[in-house]
């Protein structure tokens, strides 16, 4: 299994919960999305022996991180998702 170094995370993520879509009264083009939210959520997986925030009792977890300092990791077959500890913002 790959193992997070300098105080990065390794993270899984979160099912979004589907939200009905409702019928449009208005019409808009085609190509018009609903602007995602800057953070999501994800489950901690493991850590790097040198975090210093955050400690093995937050494995499994789930936290709220700013999307964009998610970095995304494919090697091979695999995907991984990795984030730097001060990228953060709480646990719950």
């Amino acid at each position: 299994m790959f193992s997070p170094l300098n105080r990065h995370l390794l993270l899984e993520e979160v099912e979004e919960i589907p939200v009905e879509k409702e019928e449009s009264l208005v019409l808009v083009p085609d190509d018009y999305s609903i602007k995602k939210s800057p953070h999501d959520i994800y489950k901690i997986l493991k850590l790097a022996p040198d975090c210093e925030k955050l400690k093995e009792e937050h494995v499994n977890c789930k936290i709220v991180v700013d999307e964009s300092m998610v970095q995304k990791i494919t090697i091979g077959e695999e995907r991984y998702y990795l984030v730097l500890e001060n990228y953060v913002y709480g646990t719950f």
